[in-house]
């Protein structure tokens, strides 16, 4: 246990969120992990999972030929189809990342990968001691892609802005100061509960999500299928949950790509 982390035991300045109950005391550099990072782990999560079906067909071809002649033909054609589809998922998504535009044939198709992949990715990360915080923040830049990728634009703009109660007072002002520039809503959360409860409220049609990655992963796995969101990480120099900071200019940015 760090020095850090016996201060905060013996003097509690901050309340941690449930997501943050692991934490060491230790108050790490800045996450810069981009995109890559998710995609690539998508793309083992595919491979092995193309692997594994190749294995266990090889096992199972005897019996399969004892039940019917026809039988190890029928399913080898659907290995070769889900092989296939596995890896035009990844190609859709890695150009839709990299590219900028949408290569998916239907929205729902994103979705159907991210559900396909996520936990499988977060679950080898762990296996690699990759923390869930850079695979986190590799994730939500991944969405963040998607999302301006695919240019949902609504034609009413109801733009939610979310914030955590760990700002510093200074930043949540500046925040707050877009509402006289922009049509846009800002409310501050002291948790996902509340932040879903908001939502259901104001009913948005966009979202700018600022937060911790486990928090953005949590929010963004709960309403991306619904509702755009562009999740902003916020950075923690005194460890999380007190005295966060978050780029004004990046929140100025997502407002405006959604307004366009």
């Amino acid at each position: 246990m760090s020095e850090n982390f016996k201060k905060q035991v013996e003097r509690p300045d901050r309340t941690l969120g449930d997501e943050w109950s692991d934490w060491d005391g230790d108050s790490k550099d800045p996450i810069k992990d981009g995109a890559w990072l998710f995609l690539n782990f998508s793309l083992i999560v595919f491979l092995l999972m193309d692997t594994v079906l190749g294995v266990l067909y090889y096992f199972i071809l005897p019996r399969l030929a004892m039940i019917r002649s026809w039988l190890p033909a029928v399913v080898l054609t659907l290995i070769v189809l889900w092989i296939l589809s596995s890896t035009l998922f990844w190609t859709q998504l890695t150009m839709t990342v990299t590219r900028g535009r949408n290569c998916f044939f239907a929205n729902k198709q994103i979705f159907f990968v991210f559900d396909l992949v996520f936990g499988r990715v977060f679950k080898l990360a762990r296996l690699l001691k990759i923390s869930r915080d850079r695979m986190g923040h590799s994730f939500v830049q991944v969405s963040n892609a998607v999302v301006r990728a695919v240019n949902r634009s609504p034609l009413e703009k109801r733009i939610m802005i979310l914030l955590p109660r760990c700002l510093t007072k200074e930043n949540i002002q500046g925040i707050i100061k877009l509402k006289e520039t922009y049509p846009v809503e800002v409310y501050t959360v002291s948790g996902g509960e509340l932040a879903r409860k908001k939502v259901k409220e104001y009913n948005p049609t966009a979202i700018i999500g600022v937060a911790c990655e486990r928090d953005l992963v949590s929010g963004i796995r709960d309403v991306a299928s619904k509702i755009p969101v562009i999740g902003i990480a916020n950075r923690r120099p005194d460890g999380p949950c007190k005295d966060t900071l978050v780029d004004i200019e990046e929140i100025r940015r997502a407002v405006e790509f959604y307004l366009k």
